[in-house]
């Protein structure tokens, strides 16, 4: 055990919800619940499309800043990212410097992987729609919200939750990554993960891509997973900890045998 967080003492799981996932999902569904009354995402997406002068469809979708910029780059980017969490991982298996952190690397990549794939299959299971295709802003689907039924002959849209700003705020796993390592850190980790998924977000937004609560459903995936994952890696029994960690790198220590000795 070495960080604060566990004091030498293994919590229960309600002892760790209650600071981590109680309180924060408590703040999001007043939230989602003041948005869903006051109809804040179509009021929103209408402001953004007058105030950049749209008329049938939106100005800055294919905009070089909110297209180019923030959308293609900031998704190669988080690409990168991915692919060093990766390349960090199978080193851990050859040098004694990184090995220290492996867990903590292959922890990453699991939270950042599963809260990517669970916006995706989000996606594929509700039906709303993406502002660019609402009747309103110049398309031809019917805006509906989560919590109401389409009509029968109305198309489903995938547009929710918002995958772009998922590929952001599932870096709000740092936080957790760096509570172990760096506990003086651990804030500057959360701080990224959000920014990030808060640019992307603006971004898609400003594109017509995505309603406000399509990204804040993608925050409370991504810290839901962080906060799930880190009680199972970190805070469970040492018992169940290694069995996980020793499938999880296997499967990586195969990836890592062609790197040199370091």
């Amino acid at each position: 055990m070495n960080n604060y967080l566990k004091d030498k003492v293994m919590m229960t799981f309600m002892d760790f919800a209650k600071g981590h996932l109680i309180t924060p999902l408590l703040v999001f569904a007043v939230i989602i619940v003041g948005l869903e009354w006051t109809h804040a995402d179509m009021k929103v997406a209408t402001l953004l499309f007058h105030w950049q002068g749209g008329i049938d469809s939106w100005p800055l979708r294919g905009y070089w800043l909110t297209e180019d910029l923030l959308h293609v780059t900031g998704r190669n980017f988080v690409i990168l990212l991915a692919v060093s969490v990766v390349v960090g991982i199978a080193f851990s298996f050859r040098s004694d410097r990184v090995k220290p952190y492996r867990k903590g690397l292959i922890y990453l990549f699991s939270s950042v992987l599963a809260s990517v794939l669970l916006v995706r299959i989000g996606k594929s299971v509700t039906h709303m729609t993406c502002p660019w295709d609402v009747i309103e802003f110049g398309g031809q689907m019917i805006h509906s919200s989560l919590f109401s039924r389409l009509p029968k002959s109305a198309e489903f849209g995938q547009c929710f939750p918002g995958g772009h700003a998922s590929g952001g705020f599932a870096w709000v796993a740092l936080y957790y990554v760096l509570r172990e390592y760096r506990p003086h850190l651990a804030k500057f980790g959360l701080i990224f993960g959000l920014s990030l998924g808060l640019v992307f977000g603006i971004g898609q937004e400003l594109r017509g891509a995505h309603f406000l609560s399509h990204d804040l459903w993608s925050l409370a995936i991504a810290w839901t997973s962080a906060s799930l994952l880190y009680y199972a890696f970190f805070l469970r029994s040492p018992a169940f900890r290694k069995s996980k960690l020793v499938a999880l790198g296997q499967m990586f220590k195969v990836a890592s045998s062609g790197i040199p000795q370091k």
